[in-house]
């Protein structure tokens, strides 16, 4: 795939919006998600300020609580708000009055949820593979009864939902600048890398993988994937600050060493190690998805004061949606930071897989693909699994074949559900997850799926208007080379620099932070 391709696929110019039908489009899904969010905190808070949390479930005939939430759940909270923030800082150059009548509100309750996760964080002794046992401060999964008091021994914390959440506080940081969140984000990550395990095999090969928690010897999709786009995302904020830290592993003769590494180094090696685990250890090269994990019998050893390495078998259970949009958008980030087109290819071959997988043609009652979904609100999380399908689809659209067609006609294929669903199926703006087929005998819901809803709708008015961080965008005119103009090109893959020269126009161009001259 040459550069010249990627930057004509798909990639949208911040300058200006594609057309006036898509800044429309992008207000009534701002708005869409603000009702969504709305009547679901409304129905779902419990408690306020220093005491505030959510129910699990939402009963939208009558006011019965069902609760509090998990971990897992409130956090897709906080990334639908994020979601519409960065939705709305987006829109605020072409549309201010959208801007104005929602920020400071989305933004208040964004704190309101970050400060409110203690209720579910405790803290414990914990020994790694390569740490001795030291007082560690993760989250648990279920809501505690005070603030800072939660129990997060054995299998009460897990991995994935530290990931989950470093995700959406580096989200928070970026749309804030709260150095609070970035650095409650840089703790979990480093918590997280502990779990990798560093063990050797007889010939000199980390084992790799990160379990799916510190009580459990398995090692999941859902713990090591979503770990990769947050990772990059601190390399690039920490890039040039020369901060440092300890890294602890294990030599080729399994013997504990300590160096000191820069953290924008160390954060993009593990992306990269933990995709290529990853890949090796779950692809199904024939369906182009993952599986869910290698099992194990979750027996813990600790000896001579570091957790030991146990085998986990081979590649094991469903495929499921979110695990290979977890690989997309970590191979989108990684196309975007190292320039290798293998990457490119992988998000193509992913892309391709996971909608023959997870997604169906109907004809009734409109002619669309839906993404599967479950029985019922009570028996999955296909509903939040599928948005991150989705977010991914949008995170691959620069790096996309066929000019970004297919992720950007599959995105197109899901709002036209969420709208159907919102204008024929909307229960005092709540939506069902059956999206076309309406509630059924449903009178429930979760918060959970509501949010997941409101995430998208804000997700793909982000989308829709562009906002410089994929593209080409014209910034100033450069008097210092004649006529020529400067361009900012973020969110591509170099190529050749013949490739650069043959498909763009005379200028200077900041590539991904590094300045090009073309004549």
């Amino acid at each position: 795939m040459t550069l010249g391709t990627m930057v004509l696929s798909g990639a949208y110019a911040s300058a200006a919006p594609a057309s006036s039908e898509d800044m429309e489009l992008a207000a009534e899904n701002i708005k869409r998600a603000s009702k969504i969010m709305d009547i679901t905190w409304s129905r779902a808070s419990i408690g306020k300020d220093g005491d505030f949390g959510l129910k699990d479930q939402i009963h939208f005939k009558t006011s019965i609580d069902f609760g509090p939430s998990d971990v897992w759940p409130y956090t897709a909270a906080i990334e639908a708000h994020n979601s519409m923030l960065e939705a709305l800082e987006a829109i605020k150059k072409w549309n201010p009055t959208v801007y104005d009548i929602y920020y400071s509100k989305y933004r208040s309750r964004l704190d309101q949820l970050i400060d409110n996760l203690e209720w579910y964080r405790g803290t414990y002794s914990l020994a790694s593979y390569a740490t001795e046992a030291k007082d560690v401060s993760p989250y648990a999964v279920p809501r505690a009864g005070q603030r800072g008091g939660a129990n997060v021994t054995g299998i009460l914390n897990v991995y994935d939902d530290q990931e989950w959440l470093a995700r959406e506080l580096i989200r928070a940081y970026r749309v804030t600048d709260n150095e609070d969140y970035l650095d409650l984000a840089t703790y979990l990550v480093d918590y997280v890398l502990e779990g990798w395990d560093c063990w050797r095999d007889n010939e000199g090969n980390e084992y790799g993988g990160i379990t799916w928690g510190p009580g459990y010897n398995s090692k999941h999709a859902c713990s090591n994937a979503p770990m990769v786009q947050p990772l990059v995302w601190l390399h690039d904020i920490y890039k040039g600050t020369e901060e440092i830290m300890e890294y602890a592993y294990r030599n080729e003769n399994n013997e504990v060493v300590t160096e000191i590494v820069e953290r924008e180094d160390h954060y993009l090696m593990f992306a990269k190690k933990i995709y290529d685990w990853q890949k090796d250890h779950l692809y199904d090269k024939g369906k182009k998805v993952f599986y869910d994990m290698l099992g194990a019998d979750n027996t813990i050893i600790v000896e001579g004061g570091y957790r030991q390495h146990m085998d986990t078998g081979n590649a094991t259970g469903a495929f499921i949606s979110y695990n290979t949009g977890t690989m997309i958008s970590g191979a989108a980030e990684l196309c975007r930071v190292t320039g290798e087109h293998s990457y490119a290819d992988d998000i193509n071959d992913f892309i391709d897989g996971s909608w023959r997988e997870f997604a169906t043609y109907v004809r009734r009652p409109v002619a669309t693909y839906v993404l599967k979904t479950d029985a019922s609100y009570e028996n999955g999380f296909n509903t939040w699994f599928n948005d991150v399908l989705l977010r991914s689809y949008v995170d691959a659209i620069p790096y996309a074949d066929t000019d970004g067609k297919k992720p950007l006609q599959y995105i197109g294929y899901h709002q036209t559900n969420l709208d159907y669903a919102f204008e024929n199926n909307n229960v005092n703006n709540l939506l069902p997850i059956n999206l076309l087929d309406g509630w059924g005998d449903e009178v429930r819901t979760k918060p959970f799926h509501q949010f997941s809803f409101a995430a998208e709708y804000a997700l793909f008015a982000k989308q829709l208007i562009g906002d410089g961080l994929t593209g080409i965008e014209e910034v100033a005119a450069a008097p210092a080379v004649a006529d020529n103009l400067v361009y900012n090109l973020h969110g591509v893959c170099l190529g050749e620099y013949n490739e650069v020269k043959e498909t763009l126009p005379a200028g200077i161009y900041v590539v991904n932070s590094a300045k090009v001259v073309i004549k």
